[in-house]
This record gives C-alpha cells, sequence and structure tokens, in this order.
C-alpha cells in the first residue's frame, strides 16, 4: 500500500470532519485499508469464477463489495450528461 500517502489519509480525514491525526493513526488505517481491499478482491475473484470470464470486471467488484456488507451507490450513468 506504498500509493496511499500520509497526506491523502490526512485529505479524508479532513473532508470526514477530523481535525487532527495522531502518527500512530496512520499505519492502523493503511493496514486497515490494506485488508479491506484483500478481502474484496478474494470475494470478487469467487464472484468471478462463476462467470464464463477471467477478466474481473467493475460489476464483480460491486457484487463482492455487496456480499461485504459494503454500501456503495452503483450508477451506469455516471460519466453521461445527466443535466438536462
Amino acid at each position: 500500500m506504498k500509493y496511499i500517502t500520509n497526506p491523502s489519509i490526512t485529505r479524508l480525514a479532513r473532508k470526514a470532519g477530523v481535525k487532527s491525526l495522531s502518527e500512530d493513526s496512520y499505519d492502523e488505517i493503511i493496514k486497515t485499508i490494506d485488508s479491506s481491499i484483500e478481502n474484496i478482491i478474494k470475494i470478487a475473484l469467487v464472484v468471478n469464477n462463476n462467470k464464463p470470464t477471467k477478466t474481473l470486471m467493475i460489476g464483480d467488484i460491486y457484487d463482492a463489495m455487496s456480499l461485504d456488507n459494503n454500501n456503495v451507490a452503483y450508477s451506469t450513468e455516471l460519466g453521461q450528461s445527466t443535466c438536462r
């Protein structure tokens, strides 16, 4: 998880309303993110095994997240002009 930096965690925390973080919290947050992503990928691979393709698709990730009790909004309209 070398791509998740302390400043990026700080930005996310600020958006969530956190005023300050201790130095110890960064390592714990990175460990939590790492284990969550690992778990979602494992579930997504199981979901993908039931399909004829070998490519992991975005739908597999959404299905894995819903099976892992993560509520994620999914829209096929993202990236399209929805304001008329």
